[in-house]
C-alpha cells in the first residue's frame, strides 16, 4: 500500500472504515484550498484517488490522478504514484487482466526503485495483486511462484490464508493432488474467510477422492452438504459426489439415497 504522509489518510486506508475515509477525504479537501507547491498539490490529489478508489468511487479517483500528473508532469514520486494506483484501481474495479497487465509494466518500469528498502510494501503489494490476478485469470501454473513469494512476505491472516487456499486450488487445477492436499490443509488449519471457506472443504474433498482417501472425501463433503446454502454450492452436485464415495466404500444404502436426492426433481 502507498503511504501518503498524512495520518488521517494512511489510517483510513489500513482500517478499512468508510467513515474514516470520508473524513480523510474532507481533510485533503481544506488542505488543497491552503497549499500553493504543485508537488504538495499533486500529492494531495494522489490521497484523495487512493481514498476514492477504496470508496469505489471510481471515476472520481481516475480525475484525480489525472490532476495531479498534471501538477507535477515531470516529477518521478508522482509519476510512479500514479502509476501504480492507477493500475491498482484495475484490481479494485474487478478488471483482473487489465490490473495484471499494468501492474507488471510499474514493476518492468520502476524496477530499480522497487528494489530499494523503502519501497517493498509496494512491492509485496503489487506481487500480491499480480498473484491473484493470475489466478482468476485460470492462469494457476504462473500463480504458483508468485502465491508462494507472497507466502514468503510478512503478511496479514486474512492475507495468508488467501494465499494458502489460492494456492492449493492452483495446485487441484493443476492435478498435482498431493501438493493441493496440503496447502489446503494449511489453509483450512490457519482459518480462511468466509468467501474462501466453503471452495476450501469442496476442494480439499474432490483431492481426497483424486487420492482415494474416500472417508476423508466423505467427511469434507458432507461438511459442504451441511451447509451448501451458507457456501452457496450446488447441492445436486455434491450429492452425486457424495453417491459416487458411498459407493466406493461400500455404503450401497446411503449411495443409494444421495442418488435420489442428486435427481431433478
Amino acid at each position: 500500500m502507498l503511504l501518503t504522509g498524512n495520518d488521517l489518510v494512511d489510517r483510513a486506508l489500513e482500517s478499512g472504515d468508510p467513515a474514516l475515509a470520508e473524513e480523510a477525504i474532507r481533510e485533503v479537501d481544506l488542505q488543497l484550498t491552503s497549499v500553493s507547491e504543485t508537488k504538495d498539490m499533486a500529492s494531495l490529489l494522489l490521497a484523495k484517488a487512493l481514498l476514492n478508489g477504496f470508496l469505489h468511487r471510481y471515476s472520481d479517483a481516475r480525475r484525480q490522478l489525472a490532476q495531479a500528473l498534471e501538477q507535477a508532469p515531470t516529477d518521478p514520486d508522482v509519476r510512479f504514484s500514479h502509476d501504480v494506483i492507477d493500475a491498482s484501481l484495475y484490481d479494485q474495479e474487478g478488471k483482473p487482466e487489465q490490473a495484471y497487465i499494468r501492474l507488471t509494466a510499474v514493476l518492468s518500469r520502476y524496477s530499480e526503485r522497487l528494489s530499494r528498502s523503502d519501497a517493498r510494501s509496494i512491492y509485496e503489494d503489487i506481487q500480491q495483486r499480480r498473484a491473484f490476478d493470475l489466478f482468476w485469470l485460470k492462469r494457476f501454473e504462473d500463480a504458483v511462484p508468485l502465491l508462494k513469494e507472497c507466502l514468503s512476505f510478512d503478511l496479514k491472516a486474512i492475507e495468508r490464508s488467501c494465499a494458502l487456499a489460492n494456492l492449493g486450488i492452483c495446485y487441484v487445477k493443476l492435478k498435482q493432488y498431493e501438493e493441493a492436499k496440503d496447502w489446503l490443509l494449511k489453509a483450512r488449519e490457519m482459518g480462511v474467510t468466509k468467501e474462501w471457506e466453503g471452495h476450501v472443504h469442496f476442494y480439499l474433498a474432490f483431492t481426497y477422492a483424486q487420492l482415494h482417501l474416500l472417508r476423508e472425501s466423505k467427511r469434507e463433503f458432507q461438511v459442504c452438504e451441511e451447509r451448501a446454502v451458507q457456501y452457496q454450492l450446488p447441492l445436486e452436485q455434491l450429492y452425486k459426489w457424495l453417491s459416487r464415495i458411498c459407493g466406493l466404500l461400500g455404503e450401497k444404502v446411503e449411495a443409494e439415497r444421495y442418488a435420489r436426492l442428486a435427481r431433478p426433481c
